[in-house]
């Protein structure tokens, strides 16, 4: 989780960038981390509190900051300031027919659903689109 999950010293400078207060801080390389691995930005209440205690503690913060504090106006501002950060595109209509395109071509020599979902999550990484959060 350590390999995985700590910021670098240039993900902290962009932290530091983009966000004022400790609370925006540790928020915004939360969800920075989280969605380096996941490829979408989960909601903050299904980010495993393990992660958020690493990387606050790593930073050295206050154990009462919360990613609850952080606005939902903030959280939309964090969220693009990454994308652009990471060089990623919103999912959009544009990787919709790009993912719909690729698993109708591959259904032709492909017929397990699985593969077909891994098409579509590598075509999406290939050309830099954010992952849709299916999560409930």
């Amino acid at each position: 989780m350590k390999e995985i999950y700590t910021p670098t010293a240039a993900e902290i400078a962009f932290g530091l960038a983009n966000a004022t207060g400790q609370t925006n801080h540790l928020g915004c390389l939360v969800l920075l981390k989280t969605f380096q691995r996941l490829g979408y930005f989960p909601k903050s209440n299904k980010i495993p509190h393990q992660i958020i205690k690493h990387i606050r503690d790593y930073l050295k913060l206050p154990s009462d900051i919360t990613l609850e504090q952080l606005s939902p106006r903030t959280l939309s501002r964090l969220k693009g300031e990454i994308r652009a950060y990471l060089k990623v595109s919103r999912f959009n209509r544009q990787a919709l027919r790009l993912i719909t395109e690729t698993v109708e071509q591959s259904a032709s020599i492909m017929d397990n659903p699985a593969d077909l979902i891994n098409v579509a999550i590598e075509i999406l990484v290939k050309n830099y689109y954010e992952l849709p959060d299916l999560t409930l």
